[in-house]
């Protein structure tokens, strides 16, 4: 751990947004930096969890194993975003493996702490609980996603919900991760991707510079998703 955060890199997130200054400064005291390469592996299932995280340039890639090696993505959080602290609450251990997708800073903040101020403090213990009860719904309405809705319909809402930026009528957009990591986002394959995204180009819908995708009729779009 590095140097200590500033109250100012972290009391906007959920949890620390209501706290007052002196139980920001204890929180800060008690945190550190953390910095990553791209690639590089922060905790994996199963790992003592010590620390929860806070992005604050860069992006993670919260992901399962199967048995055959098999990697399914489950979530990936971008900055100034918090993750893993639900491992407060789950005896102390990682859930998931997390790993950096590109150069990434954390800050990391002490679990056990953070505990111990959560058994003393109702309106903190609120603000985690609705979070984590957002998070449980996202999780169902993902559910539904991969059950009810076709690979073209789950990658053009994912494509809808990107920041874009407008261009006299289109939407250049960015993406975030690999196409093989947002296909296992996607709950597909990267061939079913590759072929979403020729059909797409095809119909003159989208067009495709390497991670940058342009939306030429974004109402198209709409009417798929």
């Amino acid at each position: 751990m590095s140097t200590t955060p500033d109250i100012k890199d972290f009391r906007l997130a959920y949890l620390f947004r209501d706290l007052d200054r002196t139980l920001l400064a204890q929180i800060a005291a008690r945190a550190g930096w953390r910095e990553l390469d791209a690639g590089e592996t922060l905790f994996a299932k199963n790992d003592p969890g010590k620390w929860f995280f806070l992005v604050k340039t860069g992006t993670m890639k919260l992901y399962l194993l199967a048995e055959e090696g098999q990697e399914h993505v489950l979530e990936l959080v971008g900055r100034e975003h918090l993750f893993a602290e639900a491992v407060m609450f789950m005896g102390g251990r990682y859930a998931v493996h997390a790993a950096a997708l590109e150069p990434t800073r954390l800050i990391a903040f002490d679990a056990d702490f953070f505990l111990e101020l959560l058994r003393s403090n109702a309106d903190l213990c609120l603000a985690l609980l609705a979070d984590m009860s957002r998070r449980v719904h996202s999780l169902v309405t993902e559910i539904d996603r991969l059950t009810l809705q076709t690979g073209e319909q789950r990658f053009v809402q994912y494509l809808l919900a990107q920041p874009a930026q407008k261009i006299s009528g289109t939407r250049m957009v960015c993406l975030p991760a690999s196409k093989q990591t947002i296909a296992s986002l996607l709950g597909i394959t990267p061939e079913t991707l590759s072929r979403i995204l020729s059909r797409l180009r095809d119909q003159g819908v989208i067009q495709v510079n390497a991670e940058t995708i342009v939306v030429l009729k974004p109402d198209a779009l709409t009417r798929i998703s």
